[in-house]
């Protein structure tokens, strides 16, 4: 009887050991990351100039970035990519003068809006 319980107690170490060390050649699974604002062309072809900061935050949501510095200027970013190599895939940047829209800057592929 001695010899069945060691040779059992023997397989299931030896189990034991093998799911260890499996475990150690997995790599954890990364999640799909996607952050910030998501803007696309139709969005932006609803902005029209002299919009107001309401009017625009209506149709774009609230920016990412305001810089304390140039309130006038907001910053959408949109970031996406697996964790650990999350990307900027666009940034788009509204200006206003005098609280009104003035133009569109970065990342901007709308006819009539252009990188100025």
């Amino acid at each position: 009887m001695n010899r069945m319980y060691v040779a059992i107690l023997q397989c299931l170490s030896a189990l034991a050991l093998v799911l260890t060390l499996s475990s150690c050649f997995l790599s954890p699974y990364k999640l799909e990351v996607r952050q910030g604002n998501y803007l696309d062309e139709e969005m932006l072809m609803k902005l029209k100039p002299d919009m107001t900061k309401d009017q625009v935050t209506f149709i774009l949501g609230t920016p990412l970035v305001i810089d304390p510095l140039t309130p006038d200027n907001w910053n959408y970013v949109y970031l996406a990519g697996a964790a650990g190599d999350v990307r900027r895939e666009r940034t788009i940047v509204v200006v206003f003068e005098q609280d009104q829209l003035k133009r569109l800057e970065g990342d901007v592929t709308v006819e009539g809006w252009t990188d100025q």
